[in-house]
């Protein structure tokens, strides 16, 4: 409600004090509530914690191993590659097209100075 209520109040010029705004938030907080503290059954926490496990061993291991897992741009399924691959690939790409230069400074400062 932290980010709702201003956010009403500056787009659709709401009073902080509307009682549509409060009734919003109780609801909200209720459904909130019963969302989130209904308690799991077994199988579901048997279910996250192995999840939780097998993403921090994928984890560990990509951070270990020098990985990057990426989402592809077309299919939208993870690809998961060295680092030294992606900077080759990279590399030959700025070379085929060109499109690409290294800069010797920065023209940031430039534009400060």
């Amino acid at each position: 409600m932290n980010v709702v209520t201003p956010y009403l109040v500056r787009v659709y010029h709401m009073s902080n004090t509307s009682t549509i705004i409060k009734q919003f938030s109780q609801q909200l907080e209720t459904c909130m509530h019963e969302q989130n503290m209904a308690p799991l059954s077994y199988l579901n926490i048997y279910r996250a914690r192995k999840e939780l496990k097998l993403i921090k061993s994928i984890q560990s291991r990509i951070k270990k191993e020098n990985y990057i897992l990426r989402v592809t741009d077309k299919s939208g399924i993870f690809h998961l590659g060295h680092a030294k691959d992606y900077e080759q690939k990279a590399e030959a790409y700025r070379q085929k097209t060109g499109a690409y230069i290294e800069l010797e400074n920065d023209p940031l400062w430039s534009v400060f100075d």
